[in-house]
């Protein structure tokens, strides 16, 4: 007489003891049958399951599982909410793997059919009747369908986690960066349950036409980020470490970190990045991958604070050497500000220009022509070098 299939376990504790008895020692190779299977059928599996300590590990944990539905044979249904709670668990992992939920939910259909092939060919050559084989069949489609709805309700979870998560970091982030009065910062960080450091670094993304997506896992889970939003955004309290995976941005992409400041400061922070951001994009601070690390450049990003007015400041600094050529116009201007910055004398000047100290002296008697007492004024020295330092730095010099 066929027993009726049913979703709670009732099945497998009206099977014979026997049943379990000639299949428990079969279980390593059952385990191991099914992984091999699963990553031979399930392509997002094939890689995750190749020799190493994660197919060991596979192998293990669906070891343990099989055991665990077979010590159901013969005995009261009291563990099917620890099995469900099990398969909802490999639904949440499946989803922070970067499995689709289509994979893992094919992962179980494998491994129950595989499973189910052993423990026939163990039943017969048992000689169990045609009974068992039956209950153990109906016991098997019951749980296929329990453990896919399980995993799906687990993935499901998890998938609404992130993204609820994600939405009230994406708030918080505003609130921080937006200029929000104190007490609206403070109710809205209140209001999402998530801790707010002391110090924060903003981060400002900019994507050329045409770039990809930014990629998914190039930041941590708590860094609240928005790099596609208006404007793109990130904060973290830790940017060495939570930033670290920012130099895998594709080509396209560029991201500016901004100083590490207190909450307040947070927009002054994420100001300072997005005018980095931005020089970079015009190729005026160079960086050796897609981050820009404001802390870096701070004296060009002072500079070109206001660059109408350091053109100016250039312009009338420097206008004695307005009538020189080019190439020794160069050459003057890298000798005035070698000068300015280290008050050296010829031989410690070539020195440092890697010249001889005739031509640094050549070059000093022109400057002090040109320039006269201003070289010995330190207020005009320190314009002379914030000017030459700004000619540097800003677009079309030469």
């Amino acid at each position: 007489m066929r027993v009726p299939a049913a979703s709670d376990g009732s099945v497998w504790a009206r099977l014979p003891h026997e049943l379990g008895d000639v299949v428990r020692p079969r279980i390593p190779e059952i385990a191991r049958a099914c992984v091999d299977a699963i990553a031979a059928e399930v392509p997002e599996y094939s890689g995750s399951f190749a020799p190493g300590p994660a197919r060991v590990a596979a192998i293990e944990q669906t070891r343990r599982g099989i055991e665990r539905d077979i010590d159901r044979v013969g005995t009261p249904a009291m563990w099917q909410a620890d099995r469900l709670a099990e398969f909802r668990g490999h639904g949440r992992a499946a989803f922070h793997n970067g499995l689709s939920r289509e994979a893992v939910q094919a992962a179980v259909r494998v491994s129950s059919r595989v499973t189910w092939r052993w423990i026939a060919d163990t039943a017969r050559e048992a000689g169990l009747s045609g009974d068992v084989l039956y209950g153990a069949a109906e016991g098997m489609f019951a749980d296929v369908e329990t453990s896919m709805a399980a995993v799906a309700e687990g993935y499901s979870a998890a998938e609404a986690a992130v993204s609820g998560t994600g939405e009230r970091h994406r708030r918080v982030l505003r609130a921080l960066l937006g200029g929000r009065t104190p007490a609206e910062v403070d109710g809205l960080v209140a209001a999402s349950g998530l801790p707010v450091p002391s110090r924060v670094a903003a981060v400002a993304f900019r994507a050329l036409p045409g770039a990809p997506e930014f990629p998914p896992g190039l930041l941590p889970e708590h860094v609240p980020a928005d790099p596609s939003g208006d404007p793109p955004a990130a904060l973290t309290s830790a940017p060495d470490t939570d930033l670290a995976g920012l130099s895998a941005l594709p080509a396209g992409w560029t991201a500016a970190v901004g100083p590490l400041v207190p909450v307040a400061s947070a927009p002054e922070s994420f100001r300072v990045a997005r005018r980095a951001v931005d020089l970079a994009a015009r190729g005026l601070l160079d960086a050796p991958g897609p981050v820009v690390w404001c802390r870096d450049h701070v004296t060009t990003l002072l500079l070109l604070a206001d660059e109408f007015l350091v053109a100016q400041l250039a312009e009338t600094t420097l206008e004695p050497l307005s009538s020189l050529s080019g190439r020794r116009r160069e050459q003057l201007a890298e000798t005035l500000l070698a000068l300015v910055q280290t008050r050296g004398s010829a031989p410690e000047l070539g020195r440092l220009l890697d010249l001889h100290p005739q031509t640094i002296r050549a070059r000093l008697k022109k400057l002090s022509e040109l320039f006269g007492a201003r070289l010995d004024d330190p207020g005009e020295r320190l314009r002379l070098e914030l000017a030459l330092l700004a000619e540097r730095a800003l677009p079309g010099r030469d």
